[in-house]
């Protein structure tokens, strides 16, 4: 018979009178599931059994099961109650009961033994045919399963524990199959602490098959045959039992009894004497008619002790049971479990008969054979183990990945490779999910990191194949967020005033690398290109004139993506300013000049350096002073005749915009509602009107003047608010500028003071509590501040500032 290597359980019993079949598990049609799950409101054991209305209990749908319906019971659940199956299946459409081994082992309970429940058995099957019970945990106060009087039985990958006592008319075994049963295959089961027997199979049962079960840690026998001929035990491990692991009894003959692994080392805690008097195996002399055993690991608890007991006859090792003729290839390998798993060692490793009746296709956990590279085959044509359980390579193989950014890769991920040696050396490739050609994971490798080609969701794939030819594969998922688009700002200082002379920085940032920088100064030079590396230029630039001009920088990085800024400076070139007067802290006024957006104040009114200096405006606006915020002190703000707005300076900080004019107006800030603070105002020079916004909205306007006219406003009457006012520029050299002062009662007065070419500033040069005038040279810098309101010289001096 060739090895097979399909998943699944099939049982064949070779040159028998009786052969049992169990068909592989397959998945069924909706329609041919029973729902169980008493956790869901909506269940019925009077309903259909359908997912949306369940079964509450396991006996409902037992009741009404037919041939090739599954009975499938919810996760996670525990039903209590002896289950009772009186229908039966037909051959190749067994009536299955099933659970759930979503974490590999039983997550379904039904348990006799708890509170509420009845009968002292979990599962009876009494009198029926074709029927499969799989995947469950399985409790009950004394025989877990019984099977009685059946045939076509399977009981397949479950965890049976069951209660009782070794003696007395409570004994039990976990499994019993009895009666007249036949055909019933005991599988792929774990089996706890049998108080009597783990699997027990009683007089009158033929064809029964015991196979890859884990038997262990109990107070009585691991399995126990009486009078039951023809019972196949094969490829159990059976270990650290009280009792005999293994017994024939009665007249068990014709049974084969191979690659088993029967061990009472160490033997388990709480037998006593009990242990001494027991074998791992031990066959009846009515038993050992026709009876095959062979390719078994037996180990005793003291080597010294008995092995085996054959036809009353005991052998202490192996290599003395081979003189019955029996046990050619029986040893007493050196046995180690980890997890109820073997560890490999010769002579348990692939040492099993691949041949044998009752041989599954796969191992207790469902594993398929695999040859161990370092230990030699010692069966005949293949490398199965002994035991349940298939000695796997351990190769373990895990990945995880994570978003990575760093300078100049913003899609980088960081992959942490681990795997552990399997059987021989193992190669190792890591393919990244882009389309892009795996890498080889040299050894000692162990951060990996990747540049993808494109943000979005990937996952990573490792593989790695072990000598043995054992494949681990692990992924890891990574999600790359979209790159940032480039941005580029730039800002500028002074390198000669006097000659519109700036530095331009330009600050750049990318998550690639930046290729190239373009700038263009505004003033129709041709534009600066700087190619290569260089993130961060700084450019030296003089413009012909002082002015204002808006920068462009584009900044390109290497994938191509382009970012441009603007930026509109005041270039102050070699030109005078204006003048300023306000308020600065103090009982008279103080001076300042603007120029291009560069103030410049001076507290003494005397020749001497500035008090203060500070930026704010661009070239082209226009000075102004005024009480915003009803404090004592200015605050200072400009006037944009290209846009008809005032930006007003706050205390705290902020800039209020205030659009109010028309293109080429003038300011005439003053306080014109007579409440604490100043109001904003215009001055229309070609139609020669006064317009005033008040703080509820409303404007008022005068007609004062004629066009061409310069507004002036001040408190001429000392009455502590403000009245119009203007400047008369002198038409030729000879002639002098002419101050108009409107008063409240509506008059006019006039006075004639300074040059050609002055520009006026009126304040409160003596602190006498009304305004006076005045007059600002550009060509010296020097200030004329008439004082005979106060009885007092005027005032001559000159305001020295960092480009004079």
């Amino acid at each position: 018979m060739p090895l097979s290597r399909r998943a699944g359980l099939a049982v064949a019993i070779a040159g028998s009178a009786v052969a049992a079949t169990v068909l592989p598990f397959t998945a069924h049609a909706e329609s041919t599931v029973l729902y169980v799950d008493n956790a869901v409101a909506g269940c019925s054991d009077k309903g259909t059994g359908t997912q949306s209305q369940p079964f509450c209990t396991v006996q409902a749908a037992a009741d009404v099961a037919e041939p090739g319906q599954t009975v499938r019971l919810a996760a996670f659940r525990q039903f209590t109650g002896q289950v009772t199956v009186k229908r039966s299946g037909q051959p190749g459409k067994p009536i299955v009961f099933e659970g759930d081994t979503t974490y590999g082992t039983p997550n379904t309970t039904v348990d006799a033994s708890g509170q509420g429940s009845t009968g002292p058995h979990a599962f009876v099957l009494d009198g029926v045919h074709d029927v499969t019970v799989s995947d469950l945990s399985i409790e009950a106060p004394q025989e877990a399963v019984l099977v009685k009087d059946s045939t076509r039985i399977a009981l397949d990958r479950t965890h049976v524990n069951a209660g009782g006592t070794a003696t007395g008319p409570g004994a039990a075994a976990n499994i019993r199959v009895t009666g007249t049963s036949s055909n019933v295959t005991v599988s792929r089961n774990r089996v706890y602490a049998p108080p009597v027997a783990g699997v027990a199979i009683d007089a009158g049962v033929t064809g029964a098959v015991v196979t890859t079960n884990i038997i262990a840690d109990g107070t009585g026998r691991g399995v126990l045959v009486t009078d039951a001929p023809g019972t196949v035990v094969v490829s159990n491990t059976i270990a650290r039992n009280c009792g005999n692991d293994l017994e024939l009894a009665g007249m068990s003959s014709r049974a084969t009894v191979e690659n088993n692994i029967l061990s009472k080392d160490p033997a388990p805690s709480g037998c006593g004497v009990l242990v001494p008097t027991t074998v791992p195996l031990a066959v009846s002399a009515d038993s050992v008619q026709s009876t095959k055993v062979d390719y078994n690991t037996v180990v005793s608890l003291v080597r010294s002790m008995t092995s085996y007991s054959w036809g009353g006859t005991s052998y202490a090792t192996p290599q003395d049971f081979r003189a019955t003729g029996q046990g050619a290839h029986d040893n007493a390998a050196e046995l180690r479990f980890v997890n109820d798993k073997p560890v490999a060692a010769e002579g348990l490793t692939d040492a099993a008969d691949p041949f044998a009746l009752g041989l599954l296709s796969t191992d207790f956990y469902g594993k398929e054979p695999a040859d161990h590279p370092d230990i030699a085959n010692t069966a005949p044509s293949g490398y199965r183990d002994r035991g349940a359980v298939e000695l796997q390579d351990p190769l373990a193989v895990y990945l995880s990945g994570v978003p990575y950014s760093q300078e100049n890769h913003p899609l980088n991920a960081r992959f942490t490779v681990n795997y552990y040696p399997g059987w021989g050396r193992e190669s190792a490739k890591l393919d990244f999910g882009d389309g892009s050609a795996p890498v080889t994971i040299a050894p000692g490798d162990r951060v990996i990191d990747h540049d993808y080609p494109a943000a979005g969701s990937h996952t990573a794939t490792l593989t790695v194949t072990s000598q043995a030819g054992e494949v681990g594969k692990a992924t890891a998922p990574v999600h790359l967020s979209p790159v940032p688009q480039p941005s580029t700002r730039v800002w500028w200082n002074y390198g000669d005033r006097s000659r519109a002379q700036i530095v331009l920085n330009a600050r750049s940032v990318s998550p690639w690398p930046i290729v190239r920088h373009t700038v263009d100064f505004g003033d129709g030079t041709a534009p600066v290109v700087s190619e290569g590396p260089n993130a961060n230029p700084s450019i030296l630039h003089e413009y012909g004139v002082g002015g204002s001009y808006t920068i462009t920088a584009t900044v390109t990085d290497d994938h191509g993506r382009s970012a441009s800024s603007t930026q509109t400076f005041g270039i102050p070139g070699p030109q005078a300013g204006v003048p300023f007067t306000g308020y600065f802290g103090g009982p008279s006024s103080h001076n300042g000049v603007f120029d291009n957006g560069l103030w410049t104040l001076s507290y003494n009114k005397t020749d001497s350096q500035p008090g203060s200096t500070w930026y704010f405006g661009n070239p082209g606006d226009i000075p102004v002073v005024g009480n915003w915020d009803y404090t004592c002190q200015c605050q200072h703000a400009i006037y944009r005749p290209s846009t008809a707005a005032f930006d007003l300076s706050r205390r705290d900080g902020s800039i209020s915009h205030v659009p109010f004019g028309n293109p080429g107006d003038l300011p005439a800030v003053g306080s014109w509602d007579r409440n604490g603070h100043d109001q904003v105002a215009i001055y229309r020079p070609t139609t020669a009107e006064f317009w005033v916004r008040h703080d509820d909205g409303t404007y008022s306007s005068l007609h004062f003047g004629n066009p061409g006219d310069v507004p002036i406003v001040g408190d001429w009457d000392g009455v502590h608010h403000s009245q119009f006012g203007l400047f008369r520029p002198a038409a030729n050299p000879w002639e002098p500028n002419l101050f108009i002062f409107r008063h409240d009662d509506g008059s006019y007065s006039t006075v004639t003071y300074g040059n050609q070419g002055d520009l006026p500033v009126v304040g409160d040069w003596s602190g006498a509590g009304r305004t006076s005038y005045g007059i600002f040279r550009p060509g010296n810098h020097q200030f004329t501040l008439n004082n005979s309101y106060a009885g007092r010289p005027d005032n001559v001096y000159t305001i020295y500032n960092n480009y004079n």
